[in-house]
């Protein structure tokens, strides 16, 4: 099993600025986003939603500060019924294929998932998570695939069994409360992406998610008995949070990233993308948004396409065109 230390050496090496366990430099949003109608274009959405922001690049600000570049974690989904790509990777080559292409793309980091976790998805077995992924993990150990893999899962057994065929990173959406799940990562080396969501969704009437979130962080981690740079954090965009509580996270990343960990910022093809914009491709508006929180202080990027995010970051595709 790969170590904490050597897996994030790894990573350092192509990102020498990676934040670890440090404060994270961040500019907060200036402003709450007003109740607006959705707009029609990503321009009005980002004067209406996001008003003006302290260094970011964008129509009303085209110098940006210089910021570490972002983490590129691509998601591979091996389920029959996610709500963006059931299916498609369902069949081993496929995956291998598929994986290959967010490597090429830019990804940093592999997150491999088995079990669906979209509104209203039907729980599978630990049985059958491993079905699906023991193959694929295999394929792509057998070809020597080199990008450390995470995997995404809330059953202990299934991450066992994933790090015995090569996974590196465990990212649990529960926040490590289902059975066996922390014993299991209080065992290893490895790092653990720790999500506020499904076990912790937040009253509907709370209007000040970012700061509630951060209390949950600071007050929960302690308990867990984790190395603290093992750690990395994920407040849930899309896990039981209404619509404006996950604006209000995105226009107020500050008290996340104060408290030291790396960020991870995972929105793509949600609810958020499709209500702001329905009229234009996903894709497109889930590499806008994460680049608005990279600027703000996101360490890590979740998407199912990284080549419009690579486009941002490398300068050939803007951010935030005028049109």
């Amino acid at each position: 099993m790969k170590k904490a230390t050597q897996l994030f050496h790894t990573m350092e090496k192509n990102n020498p600025d990676f934040p670890r366990h440090g404060k994270i430099i961040s500019t907060p949003w200036k402003n709450s986003p007003p109740d607006t109608p959705s707009p029609q274009k990503f321009s009005t959405l980002w004067k209406t939603f996001f008003h003006t922001v302290e260094n970011v690049p964008s129509p009303l600000n085209p110098e940006p500060r210089t910021l570490p570049p972002p983490l590129l974690m691509g998601i591979l989904n091996l389920t029959p019924d996610s709500f963006s790509d059931g299916g498609k990777y369902t069949d081993p080559a496929a995956a291998e294929e598929q994986a290959h292409k967010l490597v090429a793309d830019g990804a940093h980091i592999l997150d491999i998932g088995a079990e669906s976790t979209r509104p209203g998805h039907d729980p599978v077995s630990a049985q059958e998570e491993i079905r699906r992924l023991l193959p694929v993990l295999d394929r792509l150990a057998a070809g020597n695939f080199k990008t450390p893999i995470s995997i995404d899962t809330r059953k202990a057994e299934v991450a066992r069994t994933a790090f015995d065929h090569g996974a590196h990173i465990l990212n649990d959406v529960a926040g490590l409360t289902a059975p066996g799940m922390l014993p299991f990562a209080q065992s290893g080396d490895f790092p653990v992406i720790l999500m506020h969501g499904i076990a912790n969704t937040l009253p509907p009437a709370d209007t000040t998610p970012s700061e509630t979130i951060a209390a949950w962080f600071t007050s929960y981690i302690p308990a867990l008995n984790l190395a603290p740079e093992r750690l990395i954090l994920d407040p849930g965009l899309g896990f039981g949070l209404t619509r404006e509580q996950e604006i209000a996270i995105l226009d107020n990343l500050a008290p996340l990233t104060a408290l030291g960990w790396p960020l991870l910022i995972g929105l793509s093809r949600k609810r958020l993308v499709r209500h702001l914009h329905p009229d234009t491709d996903p894709d497109l508006v889930s590499a806008q948004l994460s680049y608005t929180a990279w600027r703000n202080g996101a360490a890590i990027l979740r998407l199912h396409n990284l080549r419009p995010i690579k486009q941002m970051l490398d300068g050939a595709l803007p951010p935030f065109p005028e049109s």
